[in-house]
């Protein structure tokens, strides 16, 4: 599974293949310049007209420029490039690598032009301006010249390709600062950058090509694909019965939302729950034995000593799908809820409750249950108003985890899965999948999968990479504007 990686990681990480195991840069550099090389190269070749295809490299005078003007020198063996640099840093100013990369294409007869203006007609432009150190925001010549990029972009059949990350895109946070460079592709390296993927970030980015340039990059977070996430989905017992793979106990639905219990009920046995029980009002029943005859059914009117005995069997609850915050609120006050050891997933009106009760999460933590929360944006904002910006920061969205001792699923274009030790990040599904609920079913799969793996974390995880492939299979079904809550589950027999 491919890495994914703050500014600083990746300083902390060159800096160590450099001064520690004794890597020259220019290496590194010449490897970066060869994959760049082959990324241009699948460009040239994507175009259908057999003319010369007019190629500007935007530099800056740091590394990052460097990597660009190496990659200037492969180029020149292409008879079919009409190449163009332009030096938008100072000169002056450039690092030693920069210079020694100048001296080459000097003694080739390639000359460097400055700063850009007006901005020279092209086919494919590589923006090799600025890397990940920007934090700050552009100076009004940067943001003008890349204001003409995007521009000509749109306009015209031309393509740009970004070295490592957009230029004046924040390299954790995915915010442009205050513009961006809007790439077809971005070529990184040793591991994906933050801010490629979060936030706004996969706006500018386009296609995201990481490859390596020295040894593997290792931290706690990870990039999620479905082909390498199902490896690690535990295998099923060929001599198990129902008992064996687990009990959920879903507390869902009202009488004016009966689907979001349906819908998070055949999510969680589609997803291998060897029984559920749903616990709901009065006025569901018929409608829930019709439409999911296998589950057991509880009327919400019950007493609390009904409730200690469907705990008692269960092995994961579920609370919150198509409650109202009212109805959640009352279960999540209920001390059988607060003090039940084993693992609990809050969706939707249960979080919304959660935000009116903040010792809930605290009481959880003291003993040691475990609680896995999904929120989106809105509901996010209400539970922890303080970090609402912070939603697709990794190191608030970890420190909130292991404040409160859980895993939090951030659901969104990007959903990412924390707990103190861990950010994963899903970027597969699609737009399809905003649909109604669409949660529901993510919050099923989760309590099923929480039923046979050991690790909750692991569990949520599997979960979202999960629902995201049923989103694309759905999608590849009924195109994104068709994808239901019930074609996801349909998705998940494939």
């Amino acid at each position: 599974m491919k890495r994914v990686a703050s500014a600083e990681q990746i300083k902390a990480y060159e800096k160590n293949l450099i001064e520690e195991l004794g890597v020259p840069s220019l290496l590194l550099m010449e490897r970066a310049a060869l994959h760049l090389y082959e990324a241009v190269c699948r460009m040239l070749n994507a175009f259908p007209e057999k003319r010369k295809k007019r190629i500007l490299i935007l530099c800056g005078s740091g590394n990052n420029g460097a990597d660009g003007l190496a990659l200037a020198r492969f180029l020149r063996e292409r008879k079919d490039a009409e190449l163009t640099l332009c030096c938008t840093g100072n000169p002056d100013h450039a690092t030693e690598e920069w210079k020694t990369q100048a001296g080459i294409l000097s003694k080739l007869g390639i000359g460097i032009g400055g700063f850009p203006d007006p901005l020279p007609e092209f086919d494919i432009a590589v923006d090799a301006m600025l890397g990940i150190g920007l934090s700050r925001p552009l100076d009004e010549r940067y943001q003008d010249l890349i204001g003409q990029l995007n521009k000509r972009r749109g306009e015209c059949d031309c393509r740009i390709l970004s070295v490592d990350i957009p230029t004046g895109l924040h390299t954790d946070r995915g915010l442009p600062l205050p513009v961006a460079v809007m790439a077809d592709v971005t070529v990184t390296f040793s591991a994906v950058k933050r801010g490629l993927i979060v936030n706004d970030g996969r706006r500018f980015s386009g296609s995201i090509l990481c490859r390596p340039i020295g040894m593997d990059i290792e931290n706690g977070e990870v990039l999620m694909r479905w082909e390498e996430m199902k490896k690690e989905l535990p295998a099923r017992d060929p001599l198990g019965h129902k008992g064996s793979f687990g009990k959920v106990l879903c507390i869902t639905g009202s009488a004016e939302m009966p689907g979001a219990a349906i819908l998070n009920a055949q999510a969680a046995l589609k997803s291998g729950a060897g029984m559920v029980k749903i616990i709901t009002p009065s006025a569901n029943r018929e409608l829930l034995i019709k439409a999911v005859p296998e589950a057991m059914y509880v009327p919400a009117e019950c007493d609390d000593l009904r409730l200690q005995k469907e705990l008692d069997w269960a092995d994961v609850l579920v609370v919150g799908c198509g409650l109202g915050k009212e109805t959640a609120a009352a279960w999540l006050s209920k001390k059988a809820i607060r003090e039940w050891p084993h693992p609990l997933v809050i969706d939707a009106d249960g979080l919304n409750a959660l935000a009116e009760d903040p010792g809930f999460l605290t009481e959880r933590a003291d003993i040691k249950a475990p609680t896995i929360l999904t929120p989106h944006p809105g509901e996010f904002a209400r539970l922890f108003p303080e970090e609402k910006e912070f939603m697709q920061d990794a190191d608030r969205l970890r420190a909130l985890a292991e404040r409160y001792a859980c895993v939090i699923t951030a659901k969104s274009a990007t959903t990412m899965v924390a707990d103190a030790k861990h950010v994963y990040y899903n970027t597969e599904g699609n737009d399809g999948m905003a649909t109604a609920g669409s949660g529901d079913v993510l919050a099923g799969i989760s309590g099923a999968l929480l039923c046979v793996c050991p690790d909750p974390f692991m569990a949520a995880a599997l979960a979202v990479s999960m629902h995201a492939h049923c989103g694309d299979l759905a999608a590849g079904r009924y195109g994104n504007a068709g994808v239901t809550a019930s074609s996801l589950i349909e998705a998940l027999t494939e």
